[in-house]
C-alpha cells in the first residue's frame, strides 16, 4: 500500500468520545468484539487506527451481516431507530439503523455551516429524498437539531421531470437555499428564471464529486450563492464539508469522525489517498452502526496535510442521481454463460452534454446471443433501481448496451481510461 505513514485527521475534542465509542462497540457488537480481540483497548488511539487498516476495518459488503455488525441495543429492539437503505455495490439494499443520537450527531456535523450561513426566515427547497433515503433524513435532522429558524420545503423528486410543475412550485416557495445532488443543482441553474437564481444564497450539495469546473459553472448560474459541498454516506451521515465560492474552496472539515488516509500504491496518482472513516459518539450516546476504519471506497486528494477534494473514480460512473458501480456490471457479465468481457464508455455531465451517458460494451465469442442487449439492460435495472429511474423515468441520463465480438471490444476507445482500465471517459469531465 505504499511506504508513507497514513495521515490521521480528527479534532482533539473527540478523544474522550473515541474511547467511549471503542468500549461500547466492543461491548455490544460481535463484529467489533472479534476485530479488537487481543488488543489492549486502553492503548488504542486514533493514530493507532492508521496502523491497523488491514486488520481493523469494515467494508460495505460486511454491512449485510446485520446480526454481526448491528449492536445488541438495535438487534434486541431496546432503542427506537429508523432504518435507512442504500443500494450499495451489489444491488441488494444495505440497511443502516438511525437512532435519536444519530440525529443529534448529524446536527453537530452540520452545525458549523448551518450557524454561519443560514439566517432566521430562510426558505430551503430540498430535492434530497426522504426516508428510506438517507440524504433527506440528514437534512431534516440537521436543521431541526440546530433549532434553525428555517422553513424546509420538500420538493417532490418527480417535479424534476416536469418543468412547468417545478417552476410553479419554486415560484411559490421562493427559496433562498437549494439542497440537491451536485448535478441536479447545476441542472436547476440551467432552467430557473434569473430572479429565482439571484435570490438563492446557499446551494447545499452532496452525493457526487464536485469538481472545480462544475463548481465554477454552478456559481456562475447562481451569482449570489456559496456552495456547501458535503461528503456524506448513509453509514456515517454528513462526515465532512467544505465551502466553495467564486474565489476558491476551503479544505474539508471533519467534525465528528476520525479520517485515516492511506497511500494507494498508485504512482501515477500519489496525491490521492484511500479514505477510511471511524464514526465517533459522545459519552452516553448510542448510535445505530459502529464503524472503525470503514473502507468506503472513496479517494481523497491530500495537499499540505488537508483534504481538498474527495472523489470516487475507481469503480463508479454517475448518471445524474444514480451511481452505477463497476462490480454490478462485472457480476452480470462474468456470471453470464455467453459473455466474456466488457468496457464502459462514459460521457459525463458537461456544458456540451447535459445528459450523462454510459455505453456498456459487452463481448461474446462465436455467434451473437439473441436479445443480449435487452437482457443485460434488464439485469442492470434489477440490480440498480436508481439507474433504471434516472434513465427510464426521469430521462436525465442514457444507458446504452452494445454487444460486440471479443476482438472488437476495445476498438476506438478514448485515450483516457479510468483507474480500473475498464471505464473510459469521453468528453470534458466535470
Amino acid at each position: 500500500m505504499g511506504d508513507a505513514m497514513p495521515t490521521v485527521i480528527y479534532r482533539e475534542t473527540l478523544l474522550d468520545g473515541f474511547k467511549y465509542t471503542l468500549s461500547k462497540a466492543v461491548e455490544t457488537t460481535p463484529f467489533w468484539k472479534e476485530k479488537f480481540e487481543g488488543f489492549d483497548l486502553e492503548g488504542i488511539s486514533p493514530e493507532t487506527l492508521g496502523e491497523l487498516t488491514t486488520r481493523v476495518t469494515i467494508k460495505p459488503h460486511d454491512l449485510y451481516e446485520k446480526s454481526h455488525v448491528w449492536p445488541d441495543y438495535i438487534r434486541e429492539g431496546r432503542l427506537f431507530h429508523a432504518v435507512m437503505r442504500t443500494s450499495g455495490t451489489t444491488g441488494r439494499p444495505k440497511r443502516v439503523p438511525f437512532t435519536p443520537d444519530d440525529k443529534r450527531r448529524t446536527a453537530r456535523q452540520m452545525a458549523p455551516w448551518v450557524n454561519e450561513y443560514f439566517e432566521k426566515g430562510e426558505r430551503v427547497a430540498s430535492f434530497f429524498p426522504p426516508l428510506p433515503s438517507s440524504s433527506g433524513n440528514f437534512a431534516l435532522s440537521g436543521l431541526e437539531g440546530n433549532n434553525a429558524g428555517i422553513a424546509y420545503f420538500q420538493v417532490p423528486i418527480t417535479y424534476l421531470q416536469n418543468r412547468e410543475l417545478l417552476l410553479k412550485e419554486l415560484e411559490d416557495i421562493k427559496p433562498t437555499s437549494i439542497w440537491a445532488l451536485t448535478a441536479t443543482a447545476y441542472n436547476l441553474g440551467l432552467i430557473l428564471p434569473e430572479k429565482l437564481r439571484e435570490d438563492v444564497k446557499t446551494i447545499v450539495v452532496g452525493g457526487e464529486t464536485l469538481t472545480p469546473e462544475l463548481a465554477k459553472a454552478t456559481l456562475e448560474l447562481f451569482p449570489n450563492a456559496v456552495v456547501i459541498d458535503n461528503f456524506g454516506s448513509t453509514e456515517d451521515d454528513v462526515t465532512g464539508f467544505r465551502i466553495v465560492t467564486k474565489k476558491g474552496a476551503t479544505p474539508f472539515h471533519f467534525g465528528e469522525s476520525v479520517i485515516v488516509l492511506e497511500d494507494t500504491g498508485d504512482e501515477d496518482y500519489p496525491e490521492y489517498k484511500r479514505l477510511y472513516i471511524t464514526k465517533v459518539m459522545r459519552e452516553g450516546e448510542l448510535t445505530g452502526l459502529p464503524l472503525f476504519n470503514y473502507d468506503i471506497g472513496d479517494l481523497a486528494r491530500l495537499e499540505n496535510g488537508e483534504v481538498v477534494s474527495i472523489i470516487r473514480v475507481k469503480d463508479v460512473v454517475v448518471l445524474s442521481g444514480a451511481k452505477l458501480h463497476i462490480d454490478q456490471v462485472m457480476e452480470i457479465v462474468y456470471g453470464h454463460p455467453e459473455l466474456t468481457d466488457f468496457v464502459m464508455l462514459y460521457y459525463p455531465l458537461s456544458p456540451d452534454n447535459p445528459r450523462p451517458r454510459v455505453i456498456i460494451r459487452v463481448a461474446y465469442e462465436g455467434e451473437k446471443p439473441a436479445g443480449i442487449e435487452d437482457e443485460v439492460r434488464e439485469l442492470i435495472y434489477e440490480a440498480n433501481n436508481p439507474v433504471r429511474y434516472e434513465v427510464e423515468e426521469a430521462k436525465s441520463s442514457e444507458l446504452i448496451i452494445e454487444a460486440v465480438p471479443l476482438e472488437k471490444l476495445r476498438e476506438g476507445l478514448p485515450i483516457r481510461p479510468g483507474k480500473t482500465k475498464r471505464i473510459y471517459v469521453a468528453g470534458k469531465d466535470f
